[in-house]
């Protein structure tokens, strides 16, 4: 049986009532009921800033002691991204304000990862080294407010044309940026997902978080362990040989594809028969 605390991040209940998080909704009572330790904050700006006020330090803390009295805690906070709030695109500078702004505010909560894509996509092949300097500048003035707010910076590995999206571009934007690393299960598309990691792992790059979902290798699809290509085992082992001490974060989509959704009570049964070794995978 794997060690790790059992994680689940917020994305998934998003549409769930028109709410997600707050004091007065049975979503994180309905969380902590299934026995899962922590949770990932994982909301558009929009949300963050006019919905739920969480740039804001009080905000972010009352939350996080609501989650005390369950017996859970916030453990990372998804920093937004879109065209707009993209570090390595035209609206940086306005990304990189709102982004501290998130972590400041994290940090007061005790909140102790933020994770962040390196960029929004598409990028031409043209655009890339240019992109890539953008990202790297902006991404290493981040990581100094993070370590100042006493939050790790993760940065997750991205699918298709983004940032990130192989291991050799991934470790290097980890080792001239300072940040850590996020690895996320369904985004290696470029090479096979056990090779990526192990690649990151040669590099000295142990995740801080995980985001756990199985996938086609034809795309992201967010799904359950079990139902994609993924090898869970050698995956898991090679986590645990390294030294992972982040939880086992679930960060699965409600709606697959037309006619294919996942219930919540799907995903507690799941992470409970991964923990336990009985998902291996293809």
């Amino acid at each position: 049986m794997y060690p790790w605390k059992k994680g689940m991040s917020l994305s998934f209940f998003k549409n769930e009532r028109g709410e997600a998080i707050g004091a007065e909704t049975e979503i994180l009572r309905k969380v902590s009921s299934r026995g899962f330790a922590c949770v990932e904050l994982s909301f558009s700006h929009e949300d963050y800033f006019e919905r739920y006020h969480l740039n804001e330090g009080e905000t972010a803390r009352r939350l996080q002691e609501y989650c005390g009295t369950l017996g859970m805690r916030i453990w990372s906070i998804h920093l937004p991204f879109s065209e707009r709030w993209d570090l390595s695109g035209e609206s940086a500078a306005e990304a990189l304000r709102d982004d501290e702004a998130l972590l400041r505010a994290a940090g007061s909560a005790g909140i102790s990862v933020a994770v962040i894509h390196p960029s929004f996509e598409p990028i031409a092949d043209e655009d890339r080294s240019r992109r890539l300097r953008t990202a790297k500048e902006n991404l290493r003035r981040l990581n100094e407010t993070a370590r100042e707010c006493g939050v790790t910076l993760g940065l997750e590995n991205l699918p298709r044309t983004c940032l990130g999206n192989r291991s050799e571009e991934m470790a290097e934007l980890l080792e001239e940026t300072g940040a850590s690393f996020v690895f996320d299960t369904n985004h290696s598309l470029a090479e096979d997902n056990v090779a990526f990691l192990r690649a990151m792992l040669a590099r000295g790059h142990c995740p801080v978080s995980l985001h756990v979902s199985d996938y086609d290798f034809v795309d992201e699809r967010h799904d359950l362990p079990g139902r994609g290509i993924n090898r869970w085992r050698e995956l898991l082992d090679l986590l645990l040989t390294a030294g992972y001490a982040g939880p086992l974060l679930y960060e699965i989509r409600p709606v697959i594809a037309p006619g294919c959704t996942v219930a919540f009570e799907e995903v507690a049964e799941n992470i409970e028969l991964l923990l336990q070794g009985k998902i291996g995978g293809r």
